[in-house]
């Protein structure tokens, strides 16, 4: 098993997760208000598990990728403010590697502060995917789309490799958490090849020689499909 593998869940209440989407999302917003107050220290402290996530990230998509040096984003829109920190490191970090990355779709998410629905919309995430053909993966940073019946079976097979970061915060913005029985279905079904959910991985790990990896693993967990 990989080190920062967790494995799918067999059974997940749906109540507990929009309770614990609930807090994750106040949790966020309460984070936003207190970053202007931190000193640099602080601030670095706090951000730094997403400048982790972003590293692994981006190590796991160029995997996916191969040879192909065209990574889409799926982030948010307008209405959430601008880019996050952990969006920007991600766009450092595979720069880095001589790979363009584009925006195939900045998706209106719903509000948080609401009790209407917040997440991917189905519609955004077939468009990104339709702008995304020949690319060699798609990273969605704004979690899973919000799939009804049937939107499954219109995914074409040859679509490039999607990841999906499904974490409650993305450094200094909020992210959108993913249910965890949601995404192994989309992991079954290879509509998602990975998903970077909030947690730590198994306690007993062995030593990571990249600091990244292993500041990653206290924190995140990655789900992938068994193959």
């Amino acid at each position: 098993m990989h080190p920062t593998e967790l494995p799918l869940p067999r059974h997940f209440s749906r109540f507990k997760f929009e309770r614990l989407g609930l807090f994750a999302g106040l949790a966020s917003f309460c984070l936003a208000l207190l970053l202007p107050a931190c000193k640099p220290k602080e601030l670095q402290a706090l951000l730094q598990p997403s400048q982790a996530l972003a590293s692994v990230v981006a190590e796991e998509t160029l995997r996916l990728a191969g040879p192909k040096k065209q990574i889409a984003l799926i982030t948010h829109d307008a209405s959430w403010g601008p880019a996050s920190t952990a969006e920007e490191a991600l766009r450092d970090a595979l720069k880095k590697h001589g790979v363009t990355v584009f925006t195939a779709k900045a998706a209106s998410l719903g509000n948080p502060m609401t009790a209407g629905q917040v997440g991917l919309q189905a519609a955004d995430f077939f468009e990104a995917l339709e702008k995304s053909n020949g690319a060699g993966a798609v990273i969605s940073l704004v979690g899973a789309p919000l799939f009804k019946e049937g939107d499954a079976a219109r995914v074409r097979p040859d679509h490039p490799p999607v990841i999906v970061i499904a974490t409650a915060s993305l450094g200094d913005k909020m992210g959108v958490r993913g249910d965890p029985e949601q995404l192994a279905g989309l992991l079954e079904a290879k509509i998602i090849q990975l998903a970077v959910i909030d947690g730590a991985g198994p306690a007993a790990q062995p030593a990571q020689a990249d600091p990244a990896r292993e500041l990653f693993n206290q924190h995140y967990g990655i789900l992938r499909r068994p193959d």
